[in-house]
């Protein structure tokens, strides 16, 4: 199939579904005119590395997960662990954002109370 009809089936756009390739991550074979030409089996490629993508994982953490997934060899557990572990990261900065909150208010709270009273 082609670039296009891989971005229209998977909702990459064509600008990433090059990058994926060129990075290694998707494979396609070059038609006579040039273009890309993907396999059926690459759809589910794309899938798990944009939902990869949405959840955060870094391009290397995709493709180190990538050849397990494509021979069917990644268990759900697995990926259940590697999510479980991005839900631990993000909980870690929505607490250091937190803390950063928490002394933001305190300094207003300061400055408000050194604020000079008019007469």
């Amino acid at each position: 199939m082609r670039i296009s009809e891989l971005s229209a089936k998977t909702k990459v756009s064509v600008d990433r579904l090059r990058r994926y390739d060129a990075a290694g991550l998707i494979a396609s074979q070059r038609q006579p005119n040039g273009d890309r030409d993907y396999d059926e089996e690459v759809l589910r490629q794309v899938i798990f590395i944009a939902m990869s993508r949405e959840m955060g994982f870094s391009l290397a953490q995709v493709a180190a997960y990538l050849p397990r997934f494509k021979t069917g060899k990644l268990s759900s557990g697995e990926m259940i662990q590697a999510i479980r572990q991005r839900v631990a990261e993000v909980d870690e900065v929505i607490a250091v954002q937190k803390a950063l909150r928490k002394m933001l208010l305190s300094h207003i709270g300061w400055f408000k109370s050194k604020k000079r009273k008019t007469p």
